[in-house]
């Protein structure tokens, strides 16, 4: 596999655990494109009610992968410090339920969507944004990530604004998916009504 892909990956989530990066590499028989990145060490919480921060390496693109994905067109969406585990576990939950780069549009590309539709006096993707869009062959599924910072209004919401939306851009809306830190978070978002939860513990790819 050519680094561009690998780097066209990693653009579309942001950031990567090593964790998340090896397993990648070990799925596609893929060589890590180390000159192409950077590996940072930073603190980064398993959950929003974790007492205590682990130490994680985290993975982005270095100047000269910033260069391919320049050359390539392939927009890498900048992730800001308090969007850190979030981001993570968007790309973990994209990762397991297996859709490529091509097929997914994460939040900061569907807010600039929105905002132009909107500004172009259009009703734009609904009254509330997802944390990512699947793109399948007979419509879309709307992505979230609950690292443990939603209240329960925040998910009532959502949920509401989800069931809503029957179309975005076009596309018909298949449903949501959501992917929780724990399956206690998870057992609590089901009471609040949601339903395709996948349980994604930390440990497996986040320290």
């Amino acid at each position: 596999m050519e680094p561009e892909h690998i780097l066209r990956e990693l653009a579309v989530d942001g950031v990567w655990t090593s964790r998340q990066l090896h397993a990648r590499l070990a799925n596609w028989g893929a060589s890590e494109p180390s000159h192409y990145l950077t590996f940072a060490t930073m603190p980064v919480r398993v959950t929003s009610w974790a007492h205590h921060a682990v130490h994680a390496v985290i993975v982005r693109p270095n100047p000269k992968g910033r260069e391919v994905l320049r050359a390539v067109k392939a927009r890498l969406q900048e992730i800001r410090p308090a969007e850190l585990e979030h981001a993570l576990g968007l790309a973990e939950l994209r990762w397991r339920c297996e859709i490529p780069a091509e097929r997914y549009r994460a939040q900061d590309a569907l807010g600039r969507d929105h905002r132009g539709t909107v500004a172009c006096g259009g009703a734009g993707l609904g009254p509330v944004i997802a944390d990512g869009i699947y793109e399948l062959p007979d419509g879309i599924v709307l992505c979230e990530y609950d690292h443990g910072r939603y209240s329960a209004r925040q998910i009532m919401r959502k949920l509401s604004g989800f069931r809503s939306t029957t179309r975005v851009g076009g596309q018909r809306v298949l449903g949501s998916i959501w992917g929780a830190p724990s399956e206690r978070r998870a057992t609590w978002l089901r009471s609040l009504g949601v339903g395709h939860i996948i349980v994604m513990e930390p440990g497996s790819w986040l320290g």
